[in-house]
């Protein structure tokens, strides 16, 4: 069964740890990189990276980066007056300088992601939406910043007025996106932030049309009684007009989606539009990740 999912950080790479545990599924995970961005002249790509630690069992205690990292780089930066609080740690200092190394020699980032993915012995297909830059940005009460000034630097505390996504227009989908899509028996929207981990995706030009004429289509909800685990999902999607709850994940998906899985504690929940699946969507551990994904593929 070919299975694609549309994913974001932590919660997309934790859905498709679940996916990928599957026997008889393959997998190809189509990963956000409106976060990208350089620091001290290497390129972080934190969904993709998250994405594939998580796949290969070495993601960190919080879901992102390395297990058991150390951070003497980080810290000796501090040494010469360098703003260090993006933290890389050692162990993904070593994947970021590779990957900026094949940058500059004019490689490819789908081809980069493939020969990691394959050196982290993952078997699932781990795709860029797009090799080019994609930039996500916010706009604050004083004015536009990326997304990780935003996210990171911020904490994210700051209410969002407006989202953009900078060179989405001029971007192409990375090879083999569209044809995975097409081909997929289903497509899963990961329990990723709609505004600012699925949407980039989707504006990609290319990329809404092929998950609108799919004929399964599935969103997890990143929601749990109105509100994300972590992240400001909700926060920003009440500040871009969206209703409250799974209602305005829904509508963050209209025209894409034929269901909607939301946690079983949100059952009574109301949701117009889309047809409801209520079930345990909490998938912290490799196990409950297994099952909602066993859930998700017997639809």
């Amino acid at each position: 069964m070919r299975v694609v999912e549309l994913s974001g950080g932590v919660g997309g790479a934790r859905m498709a740890r679940g996916l990928a545990a599957l026997d008889g599924i393959d997998l190809t995970v189509v990963v956000n990189v409106g976060d990208d961005e350089w620091f001290h002249g290497l390129r972080v790509c934190a969904d993709i990276d998250t994405v594939l630690y998580t796949l290969a069992g070495i993601e960190g205690p919080e879901g992102w980066g390395r297990r058991d990292d150390t951070f003497a780089f980080n810290e000796e930066l501090a040494r010469y007056g360098v703003d260090n609080r993006f933290r890389i740690g050692d162990r993904d200092l070593a994947l970021i300088v590779t990957r900026t190394a094949r940058l500059a020699a004019g490689e490819p980032l789908s081809q980069i992601n493939a020969d990691l993915a394959k050196k982290l012995e993952i078997t699932a297909t781990v795709l860029p939406a797009t090799d080019d830059e994609l930039r996500t940005e916010v706009r604050l009460d004083d004015g536009w910043v990326s997304f990780q000034e935003y996210f990171v630097l911020r904490r994210n505390q700051d209410e969002v007025r407006e989202v953009a996504y900078r060179g989405a227009g001029e971007a192409r989908p990375a090879p083999g996106v569209i044809e995975a899509i097409r081909s997929a028996d289903l497509v899963v929207i990961a329990p990723s932030n709609p505004p600012l981990s699925v949407w980039p995706i989707l504006a990609v030009p290319g990329m809404r049309d092929a998950v609108a004429q799919h004929p399964r289509v599935v969103a997890v909800s990143p929601l749990f009684g109105g509100k994300a685990l972590k992240g400001p999902a909700h926060r920003i999607m009440a500040s871009l007009g969206l209703p409250p709850g799974n209602q305005g994940v829904a509508e963050a998906y209209a025209g894409l989606i034929d269901l909607l899985v939301v946690d079983g504690g949100d059952a009574a929940e109301p949701v117009e539009g889309v047809e409801v699946l209520a079930t345990d969507t909490r998938i912290k551990d490799p196990e409950d990740a297994a099952r909602l994904a066993r859930e998700l593929v017997a639809l």
